[in-house]
């Protein structure tokens, strides 16, 4: 089955940067971007990803309200959140929330790639 991974964040040019990354390493996933919190659940609505790749500040909604809407509607997706405006106090809440990994804007590629191998046993 192939794997299938929602990229959400507000600044196209970085999601299709992680889109192409994602693609090059792991061509055999799928790879789906959103732009926005609410373009994101409404996507999730008809549509159950093994993972999402989500920003932390987005206009609308957040990335922590998107992963509430997101444990709502299929609690077993993993969930990594990205950030350039991350502290101690976000990284607890959003652990608090289920989510595996965290990033600090700007982050090496190679870490993404790595997270994202460990959280999807069949890109390996």
């Amino acid at each position: 089955m192939t794997a299938q991974i929602l990229i959400v964040d507000d600044e196209k040019d970085l999601a299709y940067f992680l889109k192409e990354a994602l693609r090059l390493r792991f061509p055999d996933i799928d790879v789906d971007l959103a732009y926005s919190g609410e373009e994101a659940l409404s996507r999730l609505a008809v549509h159950l990803y093994d993972l999402i790749i989500a920003d932390y500040r987005m206009p609308g909604f957040s990335g922590l309200d998107l992963i509430k809407g997101v444990r709502y509607l299929d609690p077993r997706t993993s969930i990594i959140l990205m950030t350039a405006y991350g502290s101690e106090e976000l990284w607890e809440e959003a652990k608090g929330l289920g989510v595996i990994h965290y990033f600090s804007k700007p982050f090496e590629i190679d870490e993404v790639l790595s997270a994202v191998s460990q959280l999807l046993p069949s890109t390996k």
